[in-house]
């Protein structure tokens, strides 16, 4: 896989745990376990996302 690929794919799943995270994050709140995984998960794509 080429980086700008690589790029893409990171994007496509960072911006689909972001929006599950804000939707998980209104119904059950910021606190709770579901929310708190889904934004670690997020900060490490983000991460990956930026080293490229």
């Amino acid at each position: 896989m080429n980086k700008a690929k690589g790029k893409e794919a990171l994007l496509v799943e960072i911006n689909a745990l972001r929006k599950e995270m804000v939707r998980i994050g209104i119904a059950k709140g910021l606190n709770n376990n579901q929310t708190v995984e889904l934004s670690k998960k997020l900060d490490i794509v983000l991460n990956k996302y930026q080293v490229i």
